[in-house]
Order: structure tokens, then C-alpha cells, then sequence
């Protein structure tokens, strides 16, 4: 049995209570044994003196995309061999997990088979919920070609996404996304910004289409989670069953009431047009794509406001893609602006455990949780753009295991 006694520790445990200090975390064989007040010890443990830096669970990426390497998604699978798609994709999970997310959901284009290589040790990075691929319609958001092209919609093991039309296509392709591993399913409810031939604001899918998503991972205990900008797009995915609305960076009052009575999760991604926004040009995104994410950028806080006022479940996710994943972490700063620095850290700990469905096994600091731990230079209720700075986590922790240590 191995054991590691984290001591003299600031506790900022996740569950929405104030940080404690002197803390003590007992971890045995990748556990959360006991937490305690400062004075807790181990026969022959390992003692990790946190000289009062803050310790707290590790972040949940909520909405990721591992294979999203390049500025301009379309031109992936035109570009790349599938052992370089493959290759780069595990680099995304590494550097995912050295910027403290312990756990992430990839909300397309990952199969099972990458949270398979990170659950046996193969490959290091976040422990992994996936969606496959999301379903699109034609001329939808996983559609890439260009409004110009006639040629039948690409089909690539790594692309986000599968083109399927009508009820039973939908079906179909839902039950081979079931049948691969997947743990949602995801639907393109909405056009988005980085696919060429749709505008944000648009609405796809019929609700019948939706429908047949929502029966098909119902039967298997599943639910479906969907891309959406547009109230319209959001209300019928509310009105289809649909479990989970992400971005809805157009959102109003009204949605929001709407998705409250039916019990839809929101999902913001914040992160991604901000930094998109701002420096998209410089990161070499096309000029259609940087129009469209800085339309969406402009109405993105008001709809986390409108969400957190109707008192929505508020997960967290970045959603970022080519140079910019390495700033995953700019979602909390940009989150703590209306939910306060509390709200976003437990947006992306306690609340994306509890949406993930981790059966309570990650996202606090609690005996019997795994032991999935941050420490920080700085208290990030008092500085919540510590998590962008990597030199300021000074540990990471994933099952137990040192990731990082640099106390």
C-alpha cells in the first residue's frame, strides 16, 4: 500500500465551501483516504509539505476536441495521414491534462479507444468521456465542404463528424456511435463557425431527427448533448428531449426559462471565442471562420448571464481548437465574470463530475474520491487566472499518481 500525506495544505475542497487552513489529504493507492485538520499522518508515508498553497480537485474539461489540431478543421483529414491525426491527438490529451484538467469529455471526433489507452497507461492525459462522432445533416455543422463543392460529404474515421439525414439515418448512425463506445451522443442542432456552409444562427435537424437520437441513447441509459448558438435551435432541442445544450452563445431570457422547466444542462464555451476573437488572425483561422466566431463572441456573457440568472446547471468547457488549445484554462477568468471566481471553479470540478456522470468518483476533495489534485501557488478565489499561469500548479495529481511536482 502506498501513501502520500499532503500537509500544511489551504483547502479549497470543491464542494462550495470556503478554503480551510492547516489542512491535511491522506491518499492510499489512489484514494482519498481522510481529510482532516493539519495534523494527520502515515506510517512510512510520503510526506508533501504544501507550505500553505492551495490544494483543490483537478479541473473537468467539459467540452474538448482532441483531434482539432489546426486552425482550419476542414483541411485535418485533407492534410494528415491517420497516424499523424493520431499522434497529434494524444499530444492535445497531454497537454490537456498539464494544464490540470484530470478529467475531460471530448465532444467529438475521439473514439473509446483513447480513453482505453489512457485508463491502461498507455498514453498520458485526462480520463476520458467521449462522443465519437457528432451527427450532422447535410450542409450542417460536421459538414465541411465548401458551399462550391458537389462531391458526397468526406468521410474520415477522424473527422468530428458523420452526415446522416432523415430519421433513420439518424438512427442508424447513432446506434454505430453506441455501438463504438461512445457515452453521448452528440447532434449538430445549429450551424457553427468553423464549418463553411452555415451560419451560427441557423437551426438543423428536425425535431423527429433529434428525437430519434434522444430514443436511441435513452435505451442504453445515454443521453444526447447538442451544438447550438440560436434560441430557436435550443428550444427544440429542449422540446426533443435533448439532455444538454452547448455554447447557446445567442441565448435569451426566454430559452433560458424553457431549458430550466426541461432540465437542459448548459454548457457555455466561453474561452474559445475570446481568445478566437482576439487573435484568430494571428493563429491563421480562415476568414469566414474568424468572422463568425467574432459574431458569436459579442453576445457570449450576456447568454452565460441570462443562463445563471434562470439558474441553469452551468457545466464548463473551452472548446478550443489549433494553437489555441493550450489556453483551455481562460475559460474560469472568463466564467468568474458573471458566476464569480466560486461558481466557475465549480463549474469546471463538482458540477462537470456530477454532468459527466463520474458516480461521485472525481471533482471534490472527499474521502473515497479518487485522488485527482491540484496545488497551487495562489488562492484562485483571489486570482482566478492562476490556472494560465503552469508555472503556479505546482502539482498534479491524476489516481494517485504524481503527473507534475515541482513544490
Amino acid at each position: 500500500m502506498s501513501t502520500i500525506v499532503f500537509k500544511d495544505a489551504t483547502l479549497l475542497d470543491c464542494t462550495g465551501q470556503e478554503p480551510k487552513y492547516p489542512a491535511a489529504v491522506i491518499v492510499e493507492d489512489g484514494v482519498i483516504r481522510e481529510v482532516s485538520e493539519d495534523s494527520a499522518s502515515g506510517a512510512g508515508a510520503e510526506i508533501v509539505d504544501c507550505k500553505g498553497k492551495t490544494l483543490m480537485a483537478g479541473l473537468i474539461e467539459g467540452h474538448m476536441h482532441a483531434n482539432l489540431f489546426l486552425s482550419d478543421p476542414s483541411d485535418q483529414t485533407r492534410r494528415n495521414l491517420p497516424s499523424m491525426i493520431v499522434v497529434k491527438c494524444l499530444k492535445i490529451l497531454e497537454d490537456t491534462l498539464m494544464q490540470g484538467y484530470t478529467s475531460a469529455l471530448d465532444a467529438g471526433g475521439a473514439d473509446a479507444g483513447f480513453k482505453l489507452a489512457q485508463q491502461q497507461g498507455l498514453v498520458k492525459g485526462p480520463k476520458l468521456k467521449v462522443c465519437g462522432h457528432a451527427l450532422s445533416q447535410s450542409g450542417g455543422h460536421a459538414d465541411m465542404r465548401l458551399g462550391t463543392e458537389i462531391n458526397a460529404p468526406l468521410a474520415h474515421y477522424f473527422a468530428v463528424g458523420v452526415v446522416a439525414d432523415g430519421v433513420s439515418e439518424v438512427r442508424r448512425a447513432a446506434r454505430e456511435e453506441l455501438r463504438m463506445g461512445a457515452d453521448y451522443i452528440k447532434i449538430m442542432a445549429a450551424g457553427g463557425c468553423a464549418s463553411p456552409a452555415d451560419e451560427p444562427d441557423t437551426v438543423q435537424y428536425s425535431i423527429d431527427e433529434m428525437k430519434a437520437a434522444v430514443e436511441e441513447a435513452d435505451a442504453v441509459g445515454k443521453i444526447v448533448i447538442a451544438h447550438c448558438y440560436s434560441p430557436k435551435s435550443m428550444q427544440r432541442c429542449a422540446e426533443a428531449g435533448v439532455k444538454r445544450v452547448e455554447h447557446g452563445n445567442f441565448m435569451d431570457e426566454a430559452t433560458a426559462r424553457i431549458l430550466k422547466e426541461k432540465g437542459v444542462i448548459y454548457c457555455p464555451t466561453l474561452a474559445t471565442y475570446d481568445i478566437m476573437a482576439r487573435r484568430g488572425a494571428e493563429f491563421g483561422i480562415p476568414d469566414y471562420f474568424l468572422r463568425k466566431m467574432k459574431i458569436a463572441n459579442e453576445k457570449a456573457q450576456e447568454a452565460l448571464g441570462y443562463a445563471f440568472k434562470a439558474g441553469l446547471v452551468i457545466g464548463s468547457g473551452s472548446d478550443m481548437v489549433g494553437p489555441a488549445q493550450s489556453f483551455k484554462t481562460k475559460e474560469l477568468e472568463l466564467k468568474s465574470r458573471v458566476m464569480g471566481p466560486m461558481g466557475a471553479i465549480l463549474s469546471a470540478t463538482k458540477v462537470n463530475s456530477e454532468i459527466l456522470k463520474t458516480d461521485g468518483a472525481v471533482g471534490t476533495i472527499e474521502a473515497g474520491k479518487a485522488a485527482d489534485i491540484l496545488i497551487l501557488d495562489e488562492n484562485p478565489l483571489e486570482n482566478i487566472a492562476v490556472f494560465q499561469n503552469r508555472d503556479a500548479i505546482r502539482v498534479i495529481m491524476q489516481d494517485g499518481k504524481f503527473i507534475k511536482n515541482t513544490l
